[in-house]
């Protein structure tokens, strides 16, 4: 007997791509656990009914490494849309196996200048190396100090990042020439993320005069001021850290006013 499938329906966050695709109703997702799906958090699903609503598949950035037999170009659903990818059962892939190892672009820049009693200086990158960072602090265990989230608001659920938010000494990211820049809501916090593979890097905040800043709404002023001290940025970049083993907490931003519009 044929199992009975569900339209479930994605999009970029701009809107820009939308598309639809038939899956049965309990579908399980492929996880693998290669550099590449780790950093950006893939969950992969394959189907033969699927669609472009919109958009030109063409004019998407491709992304290819190793040999190239794969190009890299969206992921898929988000919380909203009818997939809760913090409940979900999936399937594991072993993509480590396959190929050459993963050689992890190594740090050439200066330490972060914090200072932290007992700490670690962790280094990484996004998958095509193009933006490296180094972050020194306690070890990253299920003890760490360090405030660390998930969120599944609309583009966090997108990039798939899980956020640390150390202080501005204790990290420092190099190739932000290589960086892309994305900005909604307020548009006062940039979500950037490489220009080659796509990885998600951290959240920089505009500068803005203090007149600009003393204009804000009360509650927008609070938090973009709050904010000037910290320089968080996505734990899946470090090399030796997987975040399945830290302590982070799930944020629910998705529900958060204002209310993103799914398309």
């Amino acid at each position: 007997m044929t199992e009975e499938l569900k339209t479930y329906r994605g999009n970029c966050h701009c809107a820009a791509y939308v598309y639809e695709l038939k899956l049965p109703e309990n579908f399980k997702p492929l996880e693998c656990n290669c550099n590449a799906c780790y950093k950006k958090g893939a969950l992969w699903a394959r189907s033969d009914n699927f669609r472009w609503v919109k958009g030109d598949i063409d004019t998407l950035t491709n992304y290819t490494f190793g040999k190239g037999i794969f190009h890299h170009k969206v992921r898929t659903f988000q919380y909203g849309q009818g997939v809760d990818v913090w409940k979900i059962e999936t399937t594991p892939i072993d993509g480590r196996s396959f190929g050459e190892p993963f050689d992890p672009p190594k740090w050439t820049g200066p330490e972060p200048t914090a200072d932290v009693e007992g700490g670690k200086l962790y280094t990484g990158s996004c998958h095509c190396g193009a933006i490296k960072v180094a972050f020194k602090t306690k070890p990253l265990d299920k003890n760490s100090p360090e405030k660390m989230a998930e969120c599944n608001c609309s583009i966090c659920m997108k990039h798939a990042p899980t956020w640390v938010y150390p202080k501005k000494d204790q990290v420092v990211v190099e190739g932000r020439e290589n960086f892309s820049r994305y900005y909604f809501n307020t548009k006062l916090f940039g979500k950037t993320f490489c220009k080659t593979c796509g990885i998600a890097v951290d959240n920089e905040p505009v500068p803005l005069t203090e007149e600009e800043v003393a204009k804000l709404p009360d509650q927008v002023r609070v938090f973009f001021n709050g904010a000037q001290s910290l320089h968080p940025f996505n734990l899946r970049l470090l090399n030796g850290v997987n975040v399945k083993d830290l302590n982070a907490i799930r944020s629910d931003g998705y529900n958060r006013p204002p209310l993103y519009a799914e398309p």
